[in-house]
């Protein structure tokens, strides 16, 4: 919902191209438009839940209605079919982390801080939503949901992370800041290391022999940049 919607404004385009004068919405109707919402919030929430606990294939709409205690057809009113849910799940924590990501990139100082600084936010955003950094990194595990098997939509949005963090690798070539090597390779070997310190973070992860993010970030220092 839009800041006009939750206000109880709208308004569409005329035939004519000329804008439509606002509608005000009645505090009924905005108010069952914010529990629609709610609604669809809650659905991801717990859809994002279940499929880091139990993978995309031991998921099914019937487990995420029960859990979040609406029906399987309340479901379906919002999305089409669990592949639609499982994006939706993706997707949603896409915009806000891409958006940083580019903030960062785009700062000032030396190339090798300003990877640093990418590197520290990723990790904050993870611990921040621990469900979806796990979902995220089991897709790179063997025996996990195969690259095929990932929405299009996430892959593009996956390339457009590498893009940004080669960019500033490139950066880091030509001010000695990061180590030599074909920049787009070192990024991906840095996502890769990423999804693997997930996976044994003791914020996000219960498995055994988890390391801390100190100790990650002082690793990352010492593999990529030049001090």
């Amino acid at each position: 919902m839009t800041e006009r919607e939750a206000a109880g404004v709208t308004g569409q385009a005329r035939p004519d191209g000329e804008a439509a004068a606002p509608e005000r919405l009645s505090p009924r109707e905005v108010r069952r438009r914010q529990r629609i919402e709610l609604g669809r919030e809650q659905m991801l929430e717990t859809a994002e839940e279940l499929f880091a606990e139990r993978g995309y294939y031991e998921t099914n709409l019937k487990d995420v209605a029960q859990r979040c205690e609406f029906s399987v057809g309340s479901i379906y009113s919002f999305f089409d079919s669990k592949e639609a849910l499982y994006l939706a799940v993706l997707m949603r924590r896409g915009p806000g982390r891409l958006a940083e990501m580019k903030r960062l990139a785009a700062g000032g100082g030396p190339a090798g801080e300003r990877f640093l600084a990418l590197v520290t936010a990723e990790l904050e955003h993870r611990r921040k939503y621990p469900a979806w950094a796990l979902l995220h990194a089991r897709m790179t595990k063997v025996g996990g949901r195969t690259v095929a098997d990932v929405p299009q939509d996430y892959k593009d949005l996956h390339r457009e992370t590498v893009r940004i963090l080669a960019g500033v690798i490139a950066d880091g070539h030509a001010d000695d800041t990061i180590r030599r090597g074909e920049p787009h390779a070192l990024a991906r070997m840095c996502c890769a290391l990423l999804d693997s310190f997930t996976l044994m973070d003791p914020m996000v992860s219960d498995e055994p022999g988890g390391i801390g993010a100190e100790e990650f970030r002082m690793f990352v220092r010492e593999t990529f940049t030049i001090t």
